[in-house]
């Protein structure tokens, strides 16, 4: 929720099915001001079983070039058939909705993302509690951490904040 005059920051992830078929899922995000330090739950205990020890993060899990953001939401039931995802960063201010940022998973180089977006992404499979109940499983998938380019993010919020009224955002 946008309290204000506040930038609300959002990612919002586009499946692309093999039929077609898109699922689009848009999940608020939260700065971590302490970095992965910052992390709880279930996205602190994906990071510690990929990255056991710290000196194995990446670097934008520590460089002071980016800012760091976790999802909202933990984790999100994936579709069986993705052949594609694609994430967009949009911010929220004053009730406007601004795409700034998109990238493809197909492409080495996104659409102007450039690396001003780095995602870690864990698949695993789990159950909720009604279906577990059935026997069912399903497969998950986790976007612990969000980090974006302090520079990209910096600009962006410098410009929208400066004349909201002329932004008109990336895309």
């Amino acid at each position: 929720m946008q309290q204000n005059g506040k930038i609300e920051h959002i990612l919002y992830i586009r499946w692309h099915g093999n039929a077609g078929q898109t699922k689009l899922n848009r999940v608020g995000l939260t700065r971590l001001d302490n970095g992965v330090d910052s992390l709880k739950d279930l996205p602190k205990e994906l990071v510690n079983s990929h990255y056991p020890n710290s000196r194995d993060f990446p670097d934008y899990f520590t460089n002071a070039d980016f800012v760091r953001f976790t999802p909202q939401v933990e984790c999100l039931v994936l579709p069986g058939d993705v052949v594609r995802t694609e994430l967009r960063l949009a911010l929220s201010y004053q009730g406007w909705e601004y795409t700034v940022l998109k990238k493809d998973s197909s492409h080495s180089t996104s659409s102007g993302a450039g690396q001003d977006i780095q995602v870690m992404t864990a698949e695993f499979m789990g159950s909720d509690p009604f279906m577990a109940l059935l026997g069912l499983r399903m497969a998950l998938i986790a976007y612990p951490v969000v980090a974006l380019s302090r520079v990209f993010l910096d600009d962006v919020h410098q410009r929208l904040l400066a004349a909201p009224e002329a932004f008109k955002g990336m895309l």
